[in-house]
């Protein structure tokens, strides 16, 4: 598959599930990406994907820890097209974010 048919299929994949933007973007230092803002209730995954990342099946991928705070950790994940919305899943159930999210979304 190439960019646009794996980014069409994590988007309506998504899409079914949760509320979902997505922006293309780019930057100086990493290029062209994805930015995946993906909302469940009033949690918030900001992911962000390479794409060139997204001419392969498996890709490597970040989330911000804190999505309300831009400054905080970013995780790197791994997932494949067919896998992503399970990993988004697995964020949301077990709560893969910073306490100090967690705390201000109770």
């Amino acid at each position: 598959m190439n960019l646009r048919e794996n980014l069409n299929k994590i988007h309506f994949e998504l899409s079914n599930r949760f509320d979902v933007q997505i922006n293309e973007k780019s930057d100086l230092k990493i290029g062209n990406y994805v930015e995946l803002s993906i909302n469940e209730g009033n949690k918030t995954v900001k992911a962000f994907i390479k794409k060139t990342e997204l001419n392969n099946n498996n890709f490597n991928w970040l989330y911000f820890s804190n999505p309300l705070n831009e400054n905080s950790n970013k995780v790197e994940r791994t997932s494949s097209v067919d896998g992503f919305l399970k990993d988004i899943q697995d964020i949301f159930e077990k709560n893969r974010f910073d306490s100090e999210y967690i705390e201000s979304i109770k």
